[in-house]
């Protein structure tokens, strides 16, 4: 699934090769069995973060964002609701730190809300930013691999 806005949909340039290794990696892999770290896919094009968290309250969180990166956000244990905002519609908190390819950004007006459970994921691009690892109803584990695909 990819959500983003008719006028803002050709800012997402989605290498199919890549793509296609993310994907074809998420399906072959037992994630259940990833211990957290990263784990190479196709070197610094395409890798995987796996972490293990404890989701909180949407207020207690910040937007983000990337430039370099796609985020494949899947869900591998647990409950995990992912805030998206078109970045164009946004106010920066930070500085883009380009060693960590990173901001913070401020609560937009526009947002969308994603419930993702096991086993589901989504796709946000540079055009997003977005607020991940939000509780659904209260804080309860997460354990998920963020799927970094470079752009272009």
């Amino acid at each position: 699934m990819l959500l983003t806005t008719i006028n803002h949909a050709g800012l997402n340039d989605l290498s199919e090769r890549r793509l296609a290794a993310a994907f074809a990696w998420l399906a072959a892999t037992d994630l259940s069995s990833l211990e957290c770290g990263r784990h190479e896919i196709m070197g610094d094009e395409v890798y995987a973060n796996v972490m293990e968290i404890v989701t909180a309250p949407a207020e207690s969180k910040a937007f983000e964002a990337h430039r370099r990166y796609h985020d494949i956000h899947c869900v591998i244990e647990g409950d995990e609701v992912i805030y998206v905002a078109p970045l164009k519609e946004t106010v920066p908190l930070t500085e883009h730190d380009d060693a960590a390819d990173f901001r913070l950004i401020d609560y937009p007006a526009h947002l969308s809300a994603l419930h993702l459970r096991a086993g589901e994921l989504c796709l946000t691009t540079p055009a997003d930013a977005h607020k991940p690892g939000c509780c659904l109803d209260a804080p309860a584990p997460l354990k998920k691999a963020v799927v970094k695909v470079a752009v272009g």
